[in-house]
């Protein structure tokens, strides 16, 4: 490619990254922190030797919340301050997406994945969020261009990045272990295969064999060197987390479905792992030969029609349209998947350059930018998060020191109200029904209104609340996005 070619696409990728920059810049402090993002104020305010022993009681490593503690340190605690290291990965992110395209594909598959990366309201809505899966899911695409880096080339430079990178993944969120595992399988199971090729693996498979040797004691010293890396963490993960997670993980289902689904789910995964095992053993000891080349092509051959690949992918536009309030926001399955949206958009690049009825790329590209305008447009404009600002200022206008303001058990939650709270009106937390219900009459005694925030009250339901209304008369209930505040005439 000539001078002037690298230069349209510099500018190209250049527009792409500032036009990702604003989006992800452009109201970054109007919505109120949140419940999560609260757990990143608490724990990046605490000395490093408080926050590991917290960490003793959570899921997440510390790879997140050591950059936030430097932030917090200089520049405070303000809502741009708590989420610009999320902004900062959001942008890094939409350039290694272009990068990982233009490596697999091409630079046209680069800066098309690089566009949708930009204006995706759900990249748009992690970058702009105080947590850990925005810096995870650019940590993500690292390590898979250092992984295919090494595999081409297994210098000792890419030994290190690659390790680094995987140590990073790590120490970014607890499903880098997942990652780390499926980066070991690929290399293992690529290994294999390559060395059997010839003899058991049929023609519509081998092309997908790389044709370089794998250096496997390359590959055995990365792996030393991540652990070398991690063994820092190794204690807090075995002896801390992982019980926890699992514990976690099981109460989560049982207040979701009824009952503890975990051991049923960890047997099945423990299944196809042995199961896969098992049938590469099969694969390579020549038991049997894959003869399903034939079926692949012609199921396959159904998809070929382009006319059927564009109904495809407006129906899954429709569906994105109408349901990405929910199916792309902060619901739990999205959150620990996000990391994989960059493979999306390369592979939607892929097939829209590869139509060869570019009338019909030419139209979804335009619905889709229509689309993601109008997600948009509703992200800016409509609260999504707990509005705990608009809670604190209600009590501001409303609630004097005459008052008595009873907030819900969940400490975080007081965090966030107080968090934007300054009046003068006493606080008290209630943590146990029953046994705090005596507080309910001594701390509104003499006081003339009663006010009860819950939020996020799972686990006390209504009970408070309930109890409350018992004893005193009902005034006002004042409802905002995950925060409701009863007033209660208590004279």
């Amino acid at each position: 490619m000539d001078l002037r070619g690298k230069l349209f696409i510099f500018w190209i990728l250049a527009v792409i990254l500032l036009g990702a920059a604003a989006l992800r810049l452009y109201n970054l402090e109007e919505e109120s922190l949140w419940l999560d993002e609260c757990f990143t104020l608490s724990y990046s305010s605490q000395s490093i030797n408080d926050l590991v022993e917290t960490l003793q009681k959570d899921v997440h490593p510390i790879g997140y919340y050591l950059p936030q503690h430097l932030l917090i340190d200089y520049f405070g605690t303000g809502e741009i301050s708590l989420r610009i290291l999320s902004v900062f990965f959001g942008i890094l992110s939409v350039y290694l997406t272009y990068v990982l395209a233009r490596k697999i594909f091409s630079w046209k598959e680069g800066l098309l994945a690089a566009f949708f990366m930009a204006i995706s309201y759900t990249s748009i809505l992690y970058s702009q969020e105080a947590k850990m899966y925005s810096m995870f899911g650019a940590f993500f695409l690292l390590s898979i261009l250092s992984f295919i880096r090494f595999i081409e080339k297994p210098s000792f430079l890419n030994v290190v990045l690659f390790s680094l990178s995987a140590a990073l993944l790590l120490y970014g969120h607890i499903i880098g272990l997942i990652v780390l595992f499926g980066f070991i399988l690929l290399y293992l199971t690529g290994y294999l295969l390559l060395q059997k090729k010839s003899e058991l693996i049929p023609k519509s498979i081998s092309r997908f064999v790389p044709e370089k040797r794998f250096y496997l004691a390359g590959f055995m010293a990365a792996l030393g060197l991540i652990l070398l890396l991690y063994l820092p963490w190794l204690k807090m993960l075995v002896f801390y987390q992982l019980p926890l997670l699992y514990k976690s993980l099981g109460s989560k289902l049982i207040e979701k479905v009824g009952f503890n689904l975990l051991p049923l789910v960890s047997g099945v995964a423990i299944f196809f792992v042995l199961l896969y095992v098992a049938g590469l053993y099969i694969i390579l000891t020549g038991k049997i030969k894959l003869r399903f080349g034939g079926r692949i092509k012609r199921i396959f051959a159904f998809f070929s029609n382009e006319k059927i690949i564009f109904l495809l992918l407006l129906s899954f536009l429709t569906a994105d349209f109408f349901l990405s309030q929910y199916l792309f926001s902060s619901v739990h399955i999205i959150r620990f998947s996000f990391f994989l949206l960059p493979f999306g958009y390369i592979l939607l690049s892929r097939i829209l350059l590869r139509m060869k009825r570019s009338n019909l790329a030419t139209i979804f590209l335009i619905l889709f930018v229509v689309s993601a305008s109008f997600e948009l447009y509703g992200y800016y404009n409509l609260d999504s998060k707990e509005q705990f600002r608009e809670a604190a200022e209600y009590i501001e206008s409303h609630a004097s020191a005459a008052d008595v303001l009873f907030l819900h058990r969940a400490t975080i939650a007081k965090l966030c109200f107080d968090y934007y709270y300054s009046g003068n009106v006493e606080e008290v937390r209630l943590i146990t029904p029953g046994e705090d219900d005596y507080l309910l009459i001594e701390r509104a005694s003499e006081k003339r209104d009663a006010y009860l925030i819950l939020s996020h009250n799972y686990h006390t339901k209504d009970y408070f609340k309930q109890k409350m209304s018992s004893l005193y008369d009902l005034e006002e209930e004042k409802k905002f996005i995950g925060v409701t505040i009863y007033k209660y005439k208590v004279e």
